[in-house]
Formats: C-alpha cells, sequence, structure tokens
C-alpha cells in the first residue's frame, strides 16, 4: 500500500541539496582533520602482524585510542584504496550524502506514520532544521571526516524506519550496525522495544547477534580488547561534565558505562511513555551530558535526536528542538570564549531538552507507534 505525501508536507528536497553541496565546499578547505584515524586504523587491522605492534583482531586492545568499530574500518578500506586525496575527498562527499538521506529517511517515514498532518508546518520543520542540521553535519562528515559516527547516526535512522515499515528483525540488524560502526551508539538499543509485541524478539535477536558478530572476534582473540572502553580523553573546560562538578584531568572510569547506563535507561522510560521517537535523541543527550570532549561533531548527533523527535514524536512539528541545541551546542562556542558559561549552557541545554521531551503533557505528542501503522497496514491488506 503507497501511502501519498499531502501536497502542503511536499520536502524541501532541492533547497536541501543545494544547501549541503554549499555547506560540503565551504568545510572542504582544511578538512579531513581525524580522517588519519581510519586510514591508520584499517591499515592496522587487515594487516595484521604486519603491523607493530600487532592489529588484526588484537587492534583494539593494542591501539585503545581507535574507538571506532570494525564496520567502520571496513568502510575505510575500501576508500583508501582510491589514493590518499581521492580517498578523503570521496569519504567526504559520501558521507555528506549520507546527510541528505538522514532527511530524505526521516521525511518518508511522515506519510506512513502521521497520516493526520496537514499543511505546511512539517515542511517548514524539515526546511529550517535540516538547514542547521546539514551545517554541523557538514562539521561531522567534511571538515572532521568522523566516518563511524556518520554510519552509526545513518544506520540508527534506517532502523527507525524499519521499525515503521514493520521490519523488526531489519531494524535489529541497522541497530547492530551502527554499535558496531560506533560503539557509543549502543544507547539506541531501546529502540527495539518500539516494535510490535509479538516481533520485539526478532529485533533484539538480530540485535544481539549482530553486535556479536561484529565484537565478539576480537575479545576472544584477545580480552585487551575490553580494556579499550577505558581509554581516557581530557576533560575539556568547557565540558557538560565539568559543569556537573567533576574534575577529573581525564575521563573518569566510570564515564563510558554511566553514559551507555544512562542512555539505554532513559530511551527505555521514552518508549514506555509512548515517546519512542525521541529514543535516539535521549541516548546521545546522555552521552554529551557526561562527555568530557565538546568537539563540533557531536552537535550532529543531537540534531538527528531532534528532528527524528520534531517530525515523529510532536503532534505539532516544530523546528525549535533542533534549533534551540544548534544554537547552544554549535553556534555559542563561536560568540563566546568563556569556558564555565559554555559548560553551564551545554549541560542545562541538555537537560531541559530531556526533561522536557520525556515530561511533556500528552497532548503535545503524537500517537502513533510502529505497532499501530503495522496492524492499520495488516487490515486494509
Amino acid at each position: 500500500m503507497r501511502h501519498a505525501m499531502r501536497p502542503g508536507t511536499a520536502a524541501p528536497a532541492r533547497p536541501l541539496a543545494v544547501w549541503a553541496g554549499l555547506c560540503l565546499l565551504v568545510n572542504l578547505p582544511g578538512g579531513g582533520y581525524s580522517w588519519h584515524y581510519f586510514v591508520e586504523g584499517s591499515r592496522a587491522l587487515f594487516a595484521g602482524n604486519g603491523v607493530q605492534p600487532p592489529g588484526g583482531l588484537h587492534l583494539y586492545a593494542d591501539y585503545p585510542n581507535l574507538q571506532i568499530g570494525p564496520v567502520t574500518f571496513l568502510v575505510a578500506q575500501v576508500l583508501r584504496q582510491l589514493g590518499p586525496t581521492n580517498g578523503l575527498l570521496a569519504a567526504q562527499t559520501a558521507m555528506m550524502a549520507l546527510g541528505l538521506l538522514v532527511l530524505h529517511t526521516l521525511h518518508a517515514i511522515l506519510p506512513r506514520l502521521r497520516p493526520d498532518l496537514a499543511g505546511g508546518r512539517a515542511r517548514t520543520t524539515l526546511t529550517l532544521s535540516g538547514g542547521a542540521f546539514l551545517v554541523a553535519w557538514a562539521s561531522l562528515a567534511v571538515h572532521y571526516a568522523h566516518l563511524d559516527d556518520v554510519l552509526a547516526l545513518t544506520f540508527a535512522t534506517l532502523a527507525v524506519r524499519a521499525l515503521v515499515d514493520g521490519n523488526p528483525a531489519v531494524a535489529g540488524v541497522c541497530l547492530a550496525l551502527a554499535a558496531d560502526a560506533k560503539p557509543w551508539a549502543a544507547v539506541f538499543a531501546p529502540l527495539v522495544l518500539a516494535a510490535p509485541r509479538g516481533t520485539r524478539r526478532h529485533a533484539a535477536f538480530y540485535l544481539v547477534a549482530g553486535i556479536s558478530a561484529g565484537w565478539l572476534p576480537f575479545v576472544l582473540a584477545d580480552p585487551g580488547t575490553l580494556g579499550a572502553a577505558g581509554f581516557a580523553i581530557t576533560n575539556e573546560p568547557s565540558s557538560a561534565l565539568r559543569a556537573l562538578g567533576v574534575a577529573a584531568a581525564g575521563t573518569p572510569a566510570w564515564d563510558r558505562p554511566a553514559q551507555l547506563l544512562l542512555g539505554c535507561a532513559l530511551g527505555v522510560l521514552a518508549v514506555r511513555r509512548g515517546r519512542w521517537p525521541a529514543v535516539l535523541l535521549l541516548g546521545v543527550a546522555a552521552r554529551l551530558a557526561l562527555d568530557p570532549g565538546v568537539y563540533d561533531y557531536y552537535t550532529a548527533g543531537a540534531l538527528v535526536g531532534t528532528l527524528c523527535w520534531e517530525l515523529l514524536g510532536l503532534r505539532r512539528p516544530t523546528p525549535v528542538w533542533t534549533l534551540g541545541l544548534f544554537s547552544a551546542l554549535f553556534l555559542a562556542p563561536r560568540l563566546s570564549t568563556a569556558p564555565a558559561v559554555l559548560g553551564e549552557l551545554r549541560l542545562w541545554a541538555l537537560l531541559l531538552t530531556a526533561a522536557v521531551v520525556l515530561a511533556a503533557p500528552r497532548g503535545w505528542c503524537a500517537q502513533a507507534s510502529p505497532e499501530r501503522v503495522v496492524g492499520d497496514v495488516s487490515r486494509v491488506r
């Protein structure tokens, strides 16, 4: 059964594509800041004992600074065959295109999940929020060239679509691929609970099987792989973690597990309250609120979450959430150099967003769920 999009909600695809192209061009000079990690990591993974210290299945034990999943290194291995310059340019272009795929995917879900939408509100939200999102996405995809985060966020978005399309197994695979691309993406796992009741076990099975297939070979070959989770980065003066009162110079030992547990707990709570489109937003918010880093590219993950919530979770779509977090996380550091102010702003923007999403009156939220959509389509057929 095909669902036609109402005329008022037609996607502003061409303007956003042009804007994405401009963002790509602006960020190309001096771009690819972190691409060397993906080149070096993929070389070490596939060269095995041909590098020192050994790579292969010992990769994460011997190179704990590579907080990047094996799926990402597989993609990077293909791209780097094009050469240093062409491989990077191809990666940046492809990653920018995946940002447009994220927007297209969320928009494509609307007629299935939200047939009640009328007028241009969804179009306005997609245009304004999508424009801000692409600015932050260009920082992630082009300036920093963080292939792992790009893949994780893209797979998470495809998992949302698979749930709405009634494909829980595909949703589980996509969520597993997200975690296999970037370990922190495991915070999106609660999305499997949004699958129709009788099919959740299928989504959960493929999620667990996919994560096991990606990571278990490394753990079995070298138990030191588990120690890579303790790799520490600098606790920046403007981080939300410092604003919480954590003055440690680097990442505390409890921090990464706390990010995962808090993100999953908030995701489960969102599903239980009928706000499953907020799972991505809450998972990223938990990560950023407890993260010692303040890199620009973190913002892209938060905006994928706000877009999902604005378009799919709110009864009346509004770009306030995306534009608010974009201002607090991306624009503010360009307007102020006061670390304490930026840290407080970062922390409170994330906390207030999560609190309002979970505590918002039921009348603010759309009532459609994957289970209801699948059931409605089955009855029509």
